[in-house]
């Protein structure tokens, strides 16, 4: 079958800023390479950098492992010492301003200070200077407070010597880290620089990351995709978000944002799609939704043949009529629930079936050019849906894997499994209910299908 694609949004974005350029600042030992690892999914050894401890500011960072983001690292700043403050002044002016391509300008930097587990100060007059630098040369900043879990650790380690082993020490330790957290580190941030943005980022060094690693994580990603949204032109926040790999809502955000730019936009009748062929139409979705997730996937498996057609053999389910749906599948009692027409389906009672073959009657009918009918329309929301659902459990799997390694076809079977297992069929029978004959005519007047789809991704992906 023809794979071709109608001119993809996401590459266009990519073509004007192909990398999220971060500028990490900090001193040696604070944390700057975990953060990187555990943000972007890749292997340190994978990563181009000088000898620990030491760093050239115009070194451009990458890694073969995820092409999307570049960070230039910079040492952080001694008491008494302003050579390094002036390197990065140099670099910031140079990597900043109206007349620099967007594609080479500095789009955020991580300050990172280490949270302190021992007293002192968390902050130098240079750490203070130099936000004044950035905010001079309009460059957004998240001040990084690492290692909080050392703090919290001391907490323990000192109510232990007073409490007996039953009391609730746990809970009491994070409360008086908070506190401490609030005296050391944000009352002197808020009085130095007070509208500044902060994130605190506790446990990037263990082998696994806890629950509450991960939200400081997401909360990281999040703030630093808001801030390169308001202070850089363009998509550059599209590209931060395809780049990190630790944050499944962000990703699917911005899937949602780069479909809605052209294909998504009046689903129902999408003059984007013109009298393509509905399998071009599929192909185009397929590979904008895959590019946006940007997986460590260098056999490309996302874009293979059998990744597709198991998609496809999920959303020919929700695609035919009512009337027509066993003169598709011969095997309807089997499939009734996942195809949409049963009732609401249990996780724990769904179909036990190992495969699901594309019917001939669905092959054919791709090769038709796209029409205003309801069948087209659910088939688009179906392969729109299902396919980001897939993704976003495609994510959770490969998230817990450390160290990073490449997709495989272990792990897309899984993710297939679970979404079939959890969710297909109460998606399907929630497209039914939307697009059918009834409600078509409604449909094309209110000319908003996106948004359905917008409000069944965001209901049926995991919560974690």
């Amino acid at each position: 079958m023809d794979t071709h694609t109608l001119p993809l949004e996401s590459k266009k974005i990519l073509e004007e800023c192909p990398r999220l350029r971060i500028l990490v600042v900090g001193k040696s030992g604070v944390g700057k390479s975990s953060l990187i690892y555990s943000t972007f999914g890749v292997d340190m050894a994978s990563v181009s950098h000088d000898a620990p401890g030491v760093c050239d500011i115009n070194t451009e960072i990458t890694s073969t492992q995820n092409s999307l983001f570049v960070v230039h690292d910079s040492m952080g700043f001694e008491p008494g010492q302003t050579e390094n403050f002036e390197i990065v002044k140099h670099f910031l002016e140079s990597r900043s301003g109206d007349k620099v391509p967007v594609k080479d300008r500095v789009h955020v930097i991580w300050h990172c200070i280490q949270v302190p587990h021992a007293g002192g100060r968390t902050s130098e007059t240079g750490d203070e200077n130099f936000l004044k630098l950035a905010s001079v040369q309009k460059v957004p900043v998240v001040v990084v407070f690492t290692q909080f879990d050392m703090l919290v650790e001391r907490m323990e380690q000192d109510l232990l010597e007073k409490m007996t082993p039953d009391e609730d020490i746990d809970r009491l330790a994070l409360e008086k880290a908070d506190s401490e957290f609030h005296r050391l580190c944000l009352e002197p941030l808020r009085k130095a620089s007070p509208g500044v943005r902060y994130a605190r980022t506790t446990g990037l060094a263990d082998r696994s990351l806890s629950r509450s690693s991960r939200r400081s994580l997401m909360h990281l990603i999040q703030i630093t995709r808001e801030l390169v949204e308001e202070n850089v032109d363009g998509d550059v926040w599209i590209v931060s978000v395809m780049a990190q790999r630790a944050n499944a809502l962000e990703k699917i955000n911005g899937s949602i944002e780069i479909g809605l730019k052209r294909y998504w936009q009046n689903l129902a009748s999408a003059a984007s799609f013109g009298n393509s062929t509905l399998e071009t139409c599929l192909a185009t979705i397929h590979e904008e939704i895959t590019e946006s997730w940007n997986f460590y996937d260098p056999s490309d498996l996302l874009n293979g043949k059998e990744f597709r057609d198991r998609i496809k053999a999920f959303v020919q389910l929700v695609t035919p009529g009512k009337s027509e749906v066993r003169s598709w599948f011969e095997n309807l009692e089997n499939i009734e629930t996942l195809v949409g027409l049963g009732t609401a389906l249990a996780s724990v009672m769904a179909p036990a079936i190992a495969g699901i073959a594309l019917s001939v009657v669905f092959i054919r009918w791709l090769t038709n050019a796209y029409r205003k009918t309801p069948e087209v329309l659910r088939c688009l929301m179906g392969y729109i849906i299902d396919l980001t659902l897939v993704m976003d459990q495609l994510f959770l799997i490969v998230l817990a894997i450390r160290p990073p390694r490449a997709l495989t076809v272990d792990d897309i079977d899984l993710a297939l499994e679970e979404y079939k297992r959890l969710d297909l069929g109460n998606v399907h029978r929630e497209v039914r209910l939307y697009a059918n004959k009834a409600t078509f005519a409604q449909i094309l007047q209110a000319n908003n299908a996106e948004q359905k789809v917008k409000e069944l991704i965001q209901r049926f992906r995991v919560k974690s």
